[in-house]
Formats: C-alpha cells, structure tokens, sequence
C-alpha cells in the first residue's frame, strides 16, 4: 500500500496547462467519487471496481456501513475482491489474510507474528443517494455531495450509471459554468449575471437561475458543485425535482453516474412521484446525450476565451488548485 496525498495543489504546472485527457497513472484531486451503486453492495457480497488509478474491494460491515479497500492483497497479490466477508473483516482467498475496514491485517492462518507490511489502504467511505462515495485520500477535506435545499431523508431517489466519458470528469462538470454551451447547444435562454455565482469555500460553488428549456419550459435551476466531479442541481417548475450528475475516474475514461430525485410527501400519489421522477430522469438523460456527443474526441486546451468564458475559466483555476492523492 503507498498514498502520496500532497495536501496542497498542482504548483508546477498552470491551469492553461489542463487537459481534457486522462492518463492512466496521474494523480487525481482529493474529492468524493461515486465507486458503486448501493444496490451492487447486498448482503455479504464483495465486489471488485476499477477506481482511479487502482483497484478496490467494497463491502458491508457488520452494520451494514460500505468498505472501500485497495484490492491487491500485500502477501501475494491476490485480488481481495474473490475473498470473503467475516464479521468485519474481509478475507483473501488465497491464503486467508484478514484485513479490517480500516486496512489493517488482524489476522493469518498461520503462528507468527503479523508482518508490518500487511496492510491495504481504506478509502473514507459513505453512502448518500443511492451510491457508494470512496474520497480519494486519507482524510476527507469536506462532506459528500448534498443536494442543496434538502436532506437525503427527505428524497425519494434512483440512481444509475450512465455513459462512459474518455474525458477527465471536470470537463462534464464544467458544463454547470459554460453557459455558452447552454445556450447554443442546449438551446437554453436565459438571462443571468456570472458575477452572481458564490464560490462558497475551496471545494464548493453555488448559483441559481431562471431558464427556458426547448424541452421542458420555464424552470428555476438551483445548482451546487462539490469538487471537481460532482455537480447537484435542483428544479424548480409545477413540481420540484433534482438530481446528481457526477463522474469517476477509472484509468483512462471516466463512469458516469446520474441521481433523479424528488421530494417525498405524504399527499402525493405514488405514482405521481414516479412520474416526477421518471420526468427528472428524462431531462438528466436529454442533457447526458448531447454531452456523449460534444466531448466524444474532444482535445481541450485554453487559448481562446471569450468575455462569456469567464465563469468556465474560473472553474479551471478552481479544479487546478485543488490537492491531489494518489493510491496504489
């Protein structure tokens, strides 16, 4: 097991220098990243999840709290996700090492002291909205994702992997900011002020607008960006729904995930709620297909902003200031 978590950002290259490419081997931001879906995680199932620049071993523990493990077992490179749930701990299948959620060995199937080396990392590990979030770090910098407005309780949620991206997932998050885009490729108008976007701390930013959608009329968007891969957003029309695009780093591509939400209330049908959220789902996925088909190939670099870039380049200078980790 190594971490290299510099707790400080990127001081040798300059956010003109981002790319849109991922490489298999770079050190990514210290960020909450969705590693599962939480139905992908019953009982005393383990499963195994390219993540990053790794591979991670997820299961429950005895209360049912997720685990996150490097999954490359350090006795023989066993892959820890074909091993066993027991108790708490989770057992290789090659010679039956145990290691607890917090990466230690407890125990060997034979006498003799433990060796030292015999740990893997654990990644912090919650579960919100119907996903498995692993930080990417030994310490958390900030909370996971939160829909702005509203406690998890309070929502009824699906959520879903979506489209696999060959871009780094700042580039789909940028989005939220490159109002550009919105306007000429979503066909969104709408009449807002940049300046008013509220950079809140190093990890967040929040705005809300009016718009009219070509598909979906008049709404208000209230969104809130977390790090550099998650972006919230609440809709506000007839009805009040949300959802969570956010975006996962595997190697060199990037999975995607996506969260329809709405309100829960004790008025409404139920099928009035899945119809709420079946219509959430349908603007997620209007957005997502025109994103599959603008960054597919794409090449970025900073050369030629315009004045209505502003908010997207600043976004970059934000994501490039972020620290970074990487684990093995």
């Amino acid at each position: 097991m190594s971490a290299e978590a510099t707790g400080a950002p990127d001081t040798t290259t300059r956010w003109t220098d981002m790319t849109a490419e991922l490489k298999a081997d770079q050190a990514h931001p210290q960020s909450w990243y969705a590693v599962a879906l939480s139905s992908e995680l019953d009982g005393e199932a383990v499963i195994g999840k390219d993540f990053l620049t790794t591979r991670v071993a997820i299961y429950r523990d005895e209360t049912g709290k997720p685990v996150t493990l490097t999954a490359r077992c350090p006795h023989m490179g066993a892959d820890l996700s074909l091993g066993d749930v027991v108790g708490d701990d989770l057992r290789c299948p090659y010679h039956h090492f145990c290691f607890d959620r917090s990466g230690d060995c407890t125990s060997i199937p034979t006498e003799g002291p433990i060796p030292t080396a015999a740990k893997v990392f654990s990644f912090p590990t919650e579960e919100r909205y119907g996903l498995i979030w692993a930080f990417n770090g030994p310490t958390p910098l900030f909370g996971p994702p939160q829909i702005r407005d509203y406690d998890e309780d309070d929502l009824l949620v699906n959520a879903r992997a979506t489209q696999v991206f060959t871009v780094a997932p700042w580039v789909n998050v940028a989005n939220t900011v490159d109002f550009m885009h919105l306007r000429y490729v979503h066909g969104i108008s709408y009449d807002f002020d940049m300046d008013t976007i509220e950079w809140v701390d190093d990890y967040h930013m929040e705005y809300a607008f009016e718009l009219d959608s070509p598909d979906f009329g008049k709404i208000e968007q209230r969104i809130r960006v977390c790090g550099p891969n998650t972006s919230t957003h609440v809709t506000v029309a007839e009805t009040r729904s949300a959802g969570i695009f956010t975006s996962t780093p595997i190697g060199t591509v990037s999975q995607s995930y996506y969260v329809a939400a709405v309100p829960k209330s004790k008025q409404a049908p139920a099928e009035d709620l899945q119809a709420q959220l079946a219509e959430q789902e349908a603007f997620g996925d209007s957005l997502l297909e025109d994103d599959a088909r603008t960054l597919t190939g794409i090449r970025f670099q900073v050369g030629t902003f315009i004045q209505e870039d502003r908010a997207f380049a600043r976004f970059l200078r934000w994501v490039h200031g972020l620290p970074t980790a990487q684990i093995e």
